[in-house]
């Protein structure tokens, strides 16, 4: 199960940070509240992403080739999704 938690960890932080942004500028449309709930969303969604990233690095010293081929692929997910949430919240800097 922590295999499946690591491999999908990146892409489910990234879904959730693009919903709860979409949501802040649904609900608060054009306000500062909705730029400071979206910049912590991604403060938190960042530092979420930083610790899979972590996580799948210590796991990449498994013994079993499968197993570092998960790490491998976790860690390439925990990386995509970082940059995809900066990336969704530049609006929201600007």
């Amino acid at each position: 199960m922590r295999s499946w938690a690591l491999l999908l960890g990146g892409l489910l932080v990234w879904a959730a940070h693009f919903f709860s942004a979409y949501a802040f500028a649904s609900i608060f449309p054009g306000t500062d509240l909705a730029r400071w709930l979206t910049l912590a969303a991604t403060a938190a969604a960042l530092l979420a992403d930083a610790a899979i990233l972590w996580l799948a690095l210590l796991s990449r010293a498994a013994a079993d080739e499968l197993d570092r081929w998960w790490a491998r692929v976790s860690a390439g997910g925990a990386a995509l999704s970082f940059v995809a949430v900066a990336w969704q919240a530049f609006p929201a800097i600007i």
